[in-house]
């Protein structure tokens, strides 16, 4: 967790003291909270988008890197937990998209708020393991596969500096979403609104679909253009539906 006194891992780059609901954003491996630094234009006015700043990157990059989900998840739960002021929805990129289902168990257990939806994206869901490991793999085969995530562009890897510097990242990351241990539980009670790339070849039908089996509320599965990481650049279509679907969930 952040030192006492340390910035804050919770960034409101636009705060809107009058939105109807805060949007808690987590980044997918390797990433930080810059990921979402747009979406506060991309998104209506009325959602007021927080990125979360997960350990060992950017401004927390002097902390040490966690590589469990239940220990991210104690981690993000104590820095949204003096920000859960409002009605909140969780969302998730990759990594990010089991994080967010974690975390929503421990606000459960802690007997907190509970968010209105969730919104997982490119990512299956937990219940079904990840078969295709990648944290272990040699260095030269994990950038291989990186690269065909699309994670790594050419452009990235003529920097070796900024290659050091992010593999260990990737690598934590990679370990706490693949060696995550689901245990069964009631399911959630809020909507699981879940999205994917068409063209993302990493994450099959069957996994996004079982997310349904998670919570009580309503669940849908939506397939835009792009890979896994089709949700870079803010595209307009993601940005509409996801704050339809956010809309949607809210309390009347």
């Amino acid at each position: 967790m952040s030192p006492a006194g340390a910035r804050s891992p919770v960034v409101i780059r636009q705060p809107r003291s009058d939105a109807r609901v805060r949007l808690f954003c987590f980044p997918y491996a390797g990433a930080g909270a810059a990921m979402y630094r747009d979406w506060p234009v991309a998104l209506p006015e009325d959602i007021e988008v927080a990125a979360v700043q997960l350990p060992g990157r950017e401004w927390r990059i002097e902390e040490p890197l966690v590589t469990g989900l239940h220990e991210l998840a104690a981690d993000a739960l104590h820095s949204i937990r003096p920000h859960l002021d409002r009605p909140f929805a969780l969302l998730g990129a990759s990594m990010g998209g089991t994080l967010v289902f974690e975390l929503a168990r421990q606000l459960r257990r802690a007997g907190g708020s509970q968010p209105c939806c969730l919104l997982p994206l490119a990512v299956g869901a937990p219940q079904i393991p990840d078969t295709d490991w990648l944290h272990d793999l040699p260095e030269s085969e994990l950038i291989s596969r990186l690269r065909a995530f699309g994670v790594m562009s050419d452009e990235f890897l003529a920097h070796p500096e900024l290659v050091e510097l992010t593999l260990p990242i990737l690598r934590a990351d990679c370990k706490a979403q693949e060696t995550y241990a689901f245990r069964p539980e009631p399911p959630l009670d809020c909507a699981v609104w879940v999205y994917a790339g068409r063209q993302d070849a990493n994450v099959d039908l069957t996994r996004l679909e079982a997310w349904h089996k998670l919570t009580t509320a309503a669940s849908a599965v939506h397939r835009l253009d792009g890979g896994h990481l089709f949700m870079d650049g803010c595209p307009p279509a993601l940005m509409q539906s996801i704050a339809r679907r956010i809309h949607q969930s809210l309390p009347d």
